[in-house]
């Protein structure tokens, strides 16, 4: 009979889903906040788009437009940022936990304690079981490309699913933009009613989705760079990082250093964005795992 590999076994634990409903509910904390900006930013675009030119109201509009943008950048970043710094630890944790490193007390800080997590779980509202199998496990794959191949896969599968949501949050503000232009050019407006009237208050909007656009494209641009080093890895039997176990933990160490300060920049995406995608997602990994079992099989 085999035995159950060690970071499947580890990934379906207590103290592993625990972890995870806990990361659950700090990122969901996260996505409230930048949800409720992204609303009022929408709010405010289409009041100032309703009061046209010449309305009385016009002039109270455009002010709060500009006063939102500096309550998002001065107060609802901040906060949706302390949310995200713990989401990036909680996740952390699990990480290190799960795959055997240690922990980068420089890097990261102090863990969590046990008793916010267990805190933080609680307040878990979603369906455990897609929490389980967090990873796709590489079971049959001997030492280390079972480990190697869950770097590989959040390196992978994170910059798939940010670059399709950077190419939205950028088709969100050309298309804003260009209607802004077309709609003045239809009713022959002045290119100061262009500003005034359409693009001063929605620039909380614009501002953010191109703060997101940049962001999310940075975080995939290293990501894709992290994962070409891990690839040559697995891809090179004679790698030096292969060569002995301390250069392994070494390197994997410093992917996951990676990973932990590109998840403190950018939160997680909205659950819907990231479903949508994920059975088309996770067989290319699929294919990808059955691969590296069939190259390097357990002996």
């Amino acid at each position: 009979m085999t035995s159950i590999h060690p970071i499947t076994n580890r990934q379906d634990s207590v103290e592993a889903i625990r972890l995870l409903k806990a990361v659950a509910v700090t990122h969901l904390y996260n996505q409230r906040t930048q949800a409720l900006s992204f609303t009022i930013s929408i709010v405010l675009a289409v009041a100032g788009l309703l009061t046209g030119p010449g309305s009385q109201y016009g002039p109270a509009v455009v002010l709060i437009g500009a006063l939102w943008v500096a309550v998002y950048k001065g107060v609802m970043a901040p906060w949706a940022e302390r949310y995200l710094r713990s989401a990036a630890t909680l996740q952390e944790m699990f990480d290190a936990d799960l795959l055997g490193l240690p922990w980068n007390r420089v890097a990261v800080g102090d863990r969590i304690s046990e008793d916010e997590v267990s805190r933080l779980s609680r307040r878990f509202r979603g369906d455990e079981n897609r929490l389980r199998g967090y990873y796709l496990v590489a079971e049959t794959a001997a030492p280390p490309y079972d480990l190697l191949f869950c770097l590989e896969q959040n390196l992978a599968w994170g910059s798939r699913i940010r670059l399709r949501f950077s190419q939205v949050m950028l088709g969100t503000l050309v298309l804003w933009s260009i209607t802004g232009v077309l709609i003045t050019l239809a009713i022959g407006a002045t290119v100061s009613t262009l500003i005034t009237g359409w693009f001063v208050p929605s620039l909380a909007l614009l501002v953010l989705c191109l703060e997101m656009y940049r962001t999310q494209m940075a975080s995939t641009r290293e990501r894709l760079r992290v994962l070409g080093l891990v690839r040559v890895a697995i891809e090179e039997p004679s790698s030096p990082v292969l060569a002995t176990s301390a250069s392994l933990t070494l390197f994997a160490r410093q992917v996951q250093d990676t990973l932990f300060h590109m998840r403190r920049l950018q939160p997680r995406l909205p659950t819907w964005f990231f479903q949508r995608h994920h059975d088309r997602d996770k067989a290319d990994f699929q294919v990808r795992m059955q691969l590296l079992e069939g190259r390097f099989p357990r002996s």
